[in-house]
């Protein structure tokens, strides 16, 4: 494992155990069946472009690791398709959440708490066919290492599927003039944003990108949707949906990346 301040570290774990990705998504009792139907329900209908990358259908039988399982949303779409599932996070919380939630809805899988740029605790898991991480590995300082390590537990001709965010986006834009922040929460320790040179540049000696396509942009009222309201902002509500769709597509925050190891 390379060698990275102690101190980010710490922070970076703190922040996520603080407040898990999608733990305010539900309103039912954290824990219950409910609860985690809620988060799902939620995610996929703000992310409706989640499902046709992650293809949770296409693994049944097939060894999937998820890095950064988070509070296990997308770890039950792959576990109910029949997916041998394994999931890491460096948040001990979220581990813990998405543990009782494959207890509470009876799936099969397994999670750690380990840091995916420790190379020995991510090779002793064994060998995968698909490594997905949704989101995540761009938010921790050593991605080049996880990078070599997906490389290293993939099978011949296995999938590496990853969400990073993108430079050439609408929200990047909004960050980089002081009109928003990475996260919804604030005092995120570490974030960055790729182009599409920057995932050619970290890929290509190892893996053949087999498609690059970028897509979602967060249009919605903050205070609303909170309240459970899916509000457009008025300057989107003014846009025609052909409109919004090419922001999407040419300006979206999710820089979505299909690679195959060569």
């Amino acid at each position: 494992m390379i060698n990275i301040d102690q101190h980010l570290l710490d922070k970076i774990k703190a922040y996520w155990n603080r407040q898990p990705c999608n733990i305010l998504h539900g309103r039912s009792e954290l824990g219950t069946a409910e609860f985690y139907q809620e988060v799902s329900e939620r995610r996929y209908r703000v992310e409706p472009h989640i499902r046709e990358f992650a293809g949770f259908h296409l693994w049944a039988g097939k060894r999937v690791l998820e890095i950064g399982s988070g509070i296990g949303s997308d770890a039950e779409e792959f576990a109910k398709r029949g997916a041998e599932y394994v999931g890491v996070d460096y948040s001990d919380q979220s581990v813990e959440i998405a543990r009782q939630r494959f207890k509470v809805l009876e799936l099969e899988g397994e999670f750690h708490n380990i840091d995916a740029s420790d190379t020995a605790a991510l090779t002793a898991l064994g060998q995968f066919d698909l490594v997905y991480s949704y989101g995540v590995i761009h938010h921790f300082p050593a991605i080049n290492t996880i990078v070599d390590n997906v490389h290293r537990v993939l099978k011949p001709d296995g999938e590496f599927r990853f969400m990073v965010y993108a430079k050439n986006s609408w929200k990047y834009a909004m960050i980089q003039k002081g009109l928003d922040q990475f996260e919804a929460q604030s005092g995120c320790p570490y974030a960055q944003a790729y182009s599409r040179e920057d995932i050619h540049r970290m890929l290509d000696s190892q893996f053949h990108i087999e498609r690059l396509r970028q897509d979602h942009c967060f249009m919605y009222n903050v205070p609303a949707y909170k309240s459970g309201n899916y509000e457009l902002e008025p300057w989107f509500e003014a846009m025609p949906d052909d409109v919004r769709q090419a922001v999407k597509e040419y300006l979206g925050w999710h820089l979505l990346v299909k690679a195959r190891k060569i």
